[in-house]
């Protein structure tokens, strides 16, 4: 199965019978979501139909699986295990795969809808030139590299499998074969015409497995025949040694992976498909601006059409002279923001409005008579003139402002502690673009985690990012940045309900965005829903290889479950990455009792002043390495329980102090530490459940009371991450 819509045109007649079932589905909307609106194509475990997206407002791929196999367990568990395995690879040379999902009785995920033809078709009439043979190869070669990185072997590259997008794209698709075959070795899977010899007698796939098939698949683009036919006219024979050596019969022989196939095959690439995304032109990029002209038009024919004609054509002759101008002559148009407008109508004069993106129409007034043509001409083309130079400044402007907004994004995702230097830059792209609501969303994430991190924030920073996070909201509630920033405002005002709502909807209007995966990963976390929410942690990871929080996030939980060979492992991996984190590191050491590793991190996590209020992590480490509960109960207790715009800062700093309590063994301080974080919000029963620091508490007589409003939010969390609920797009839903 693929994601073209002209796959499978050459589909045998059984095929298709076996598809009138799943045929019965175009015209139908499912999930209330998806108006399917035609079949695709058919393969052996469902079909596939192009459907529009009504949340998205977007044309997917729909793949079902069909009913006889839903009805399967096993069939059903191994559809899952494609979906997820294709998830984790995120590439432009790979078909993207979204959402899994059941409804109507009917299984189905959506994916990527590639528009184009399959490498299949294309060869039905005829073998390629050389450089473009090699320049698919070269793309698939991408493609797998990041597949192989995931740990995710293909195992049925061949023509049917391979898209040619209008885009110019070249796109692997279906990594279902790859997904239903790694169950067990000795399974079978994949097209023999193009399968590696180890993984046709039944062994585990290796990357090698995918070489070997780009090879068959290659010398075919090449030759017009899978196998080997001797020399091929106009194919150099250093080329064929390089089909050769990919296609060898043994691993040894063979290249290891897409990337050593990929060096070989450069000296014969060149342009066209060997470029993943299209190219265009210098001036397409950001400096062409497009003028439709239109002409001039009347319902009942003026005795002077023919004075604003001329003037029409007067003015197409001048404004194509102007630079880096494209000039359309129309009769009728489209709206489009992207575009200048200029509209000639005939009354008792000539009136011309100028539409254009940088600001409201302008409108010029001018006598139709014989004498004014070029006068009028002039003065249309100067006035455009004007009009050129304020869209292009406000497209400077735009692309600086967007530059400032990556940058800052930059900053914070590589180390927390630098907010303040982000919210400069957003700062300054919101003077040069005051409407921006990615800029305004962005901003409140920005007050939100100044006033998380930093002690001497203001409370007017929190009542900032309310009022920015509300802003974005407003003018553009479809907009994932903007739910985002809704559900940060929502948790830092304790209502961790509204905040998960907010995520939900972010993942629904934009599901490759990663943070919102995260955010919502975390929050099932805390809410102990520890299987879905690692999941959803792995997505975001997926989506984005480098972001580091959810990783810690990860480490956390298995700390908590007392996962500890697991966790290393992690923690491991993040560290020789030089990707620390000191104070999760040396409260999950308390957690574990290992005070080697808390002295060695003791004089680290006391300087980190922005985390926390100054001297609290100094206090907190005196009572684990030194027994001083008495000499710092009084300075954690103020600490904790200090009035600060953030409550989910509130929350978080008195769980760290009902750890310390309950260690010292004053489990009355405990208690009320742990009211002060529920008052506040507090939902992490994860935490409550698991953290052995925690034990004593448990056994505490009122534990139990404390513990129904913790577990009643965090059942809240799930029923609005999952439920049916809406969410009301409006101040109060943010605060």
């Amino acid at each position: 199965m693929t994601t073209t819509r002209t796959e499978h045109d050459t589909l045998a007649p059984s095929a298709l019978t076996q598809g009138r079932v799943e045929a019965t589905l175009a015209g139908q909307t499912l999930a209330g979501r998806y108006d399917v609106l035609e079949l695709v194509g058919v393969g052996g475990m469902g079909a596939v139909y192009r459907a529009r997206d009504r949340e998205l407002d977007e044309v997917v791929a729909l793949k079902v699986i069909k009913r006889e196999l839903a009805a399967v367990p096993a069939m059903v568990e191994r559809f899952r295990y494609e979906v997820k395995l294709a998830r984790r690879v995120t590439h432009v040379n790979v078909a993207r795969t979204f959402e899994l999902g059941t409804a109507d009785g009917v299984m189905y995920c959506t994916m990527e809808l590639i528009e184009g033809e399959s490498l299949s078709k294309k060869l039905a009439r005829g073998k390629l030139p050389v450089g473009e043979a090699v320049a698919v190869a070269c793309a698939l070669c991408d493609g797998l590299a990041a597949a192989h990185a995931a740990d995710v072997i293909h195992r049925d590259i061949k023509p049917d499998n391979v898209l040619l997008a209008a885009d110019g794209r070249v796109v692997l698709a279906d990594f279902g074969v790859a997904a239903v075959g790694v169950a067990r070795a000795g399974e079978l899977s994949g097209t023999p015409a193009y399968m590696a010899p180890e993984q046709a007698r039944g062994d585990a796939a290796k990357p090698a497995s995918d070489v070997f098939s780009v090879g068959v698949v290659l010398r075919e683009m090449l030759t017009g025949a899978r196998t080997p036919l001797g020399p091929s006219e106009g194919v150099p024979e250093e080329l064929m040694r390089v089909v050769e050596q990919a296609t060898a019969s043994t691993l040894e022989r063979r290249f290891a992976n897409a990337a050593g196939l990929r060096a070989a095959l450069a000296p014969w690439a060149h342009p066209g498909r060997a470029q993943t995304v299209p190219q265009r032109h210098a001036q397409d990029v950001g400096d062409l601006i497009t003028i439709v002209v239109l002409a001039p038009q009347n319902v009942e024919r003026h005795p002077t059409m023919y004075l604003a004609e001329a003037v029409h054509e007067e003015v197409l002759a001048r404004v194509t002279r102007l630079p880096r101008v494209r000039v359309l002559p129309r009769v009728v148009t489209e709206p489009d923001d992207n575009v200048i407008g200029v509209c000639l109508d005939v009354d008792s004069g000539l009136t011309v409005t100028i539409t254009h993106p940088s600001g409201p129409p302008t409108k010029l007034h001018f006598p139709l008579a014989i004498h004014h043509v070029h006068s009028s001409a002039d003065a249309i083309a100067a006035t455009l003139g004007a009009t050129l130079v304020r869209t292009r400044t406000a497209m400077q402007s735009a692309n600086e402002a967007y530059d400032l907004l990556l940058t800052a994004r930059h900053i914070t995702n590589r180390d927390f502690t630098k907010v303040p230097e982000a919210l400069v830059h957003l700062r300054r792209a919101l003077e040069l673009a005051p409407d921006d609501p990615r800029i305004m969303a962005n901003i409140a994430i920005g007050h939100v985690r100044l006033a998380f991190f930093s002690p001497d924030v203001q409370p007017d920073a929190i009542a900032s990012a309310k009022a920015f996070a509300t802003r974005a909201v407003t003018l553009a509630p479809d907009l994932a940045d903007a739910q985002i920033a809704a559900g940060h405002v929502a948790l830092t005002f304790g209502n961790p309900v509204a905040a998960a709502r907010h995520f939900r909807i972010a993942i629904a209007r934009a599901p490759h965005v990663a943070e919102a995966h995260e955010q919502l990963g975390r929050m099932l976390l805390e809410a102990g829903y520890v299987t879905d929410a690692l999941e959803r942690l792995e997505e975001a990871i997926a989506m984005a290889p480098n972001l580091r929080s959810a990783r810690w996030e990860i480490a956390r939980a298995l700390a908590l479950e007392d996962k500890w060979v697991e966790f290393e492992r992690i923690t491991s991996e993040l560290l020789a990455a030089n990707i620390d984190r000191p104070l999760s590191r040396a409260r999950y050491a308390w957690w574990r009792g290992d005070w080697k590793l808390l002295a060695e991190l003791r004089s680290r996590i006391t300087q980190m002043d922005r985390a926390l209020w100054p001297g609290t992590m100094e206090a907190v480490c005196a009572v684990f390495l030194d027994d001083a509960w008495a000499a710092n109960k009084a300075y954690l207790m103020k600490a904790a329980l200090a009035d600060t715009p953030s409550r989910r800062r509130k929350t978080f700093t008195s769980q760290l102090a009902v750890e310390t309590a309950a260690f010292a063994g004053d489990l009355d301080a405990a208690i009320e530490l742990l009211v002060h974080a529920t008052d506040n919000g507090l939902f992490d029963h994860h935490w409550l459940q698991h953290c052995k620091l925690l034990a004593p508490l448990r056994a505490h007589p009122r534990y139990a009371e404390l513990r129904a409003p913790i577990k009643q939010r965090a059942d809240a969390i799930l029923d609005a991450l999952y439920g049916e609920q809406s969410v009301a797009l409006s101040e109060t839903a943010i605060a």
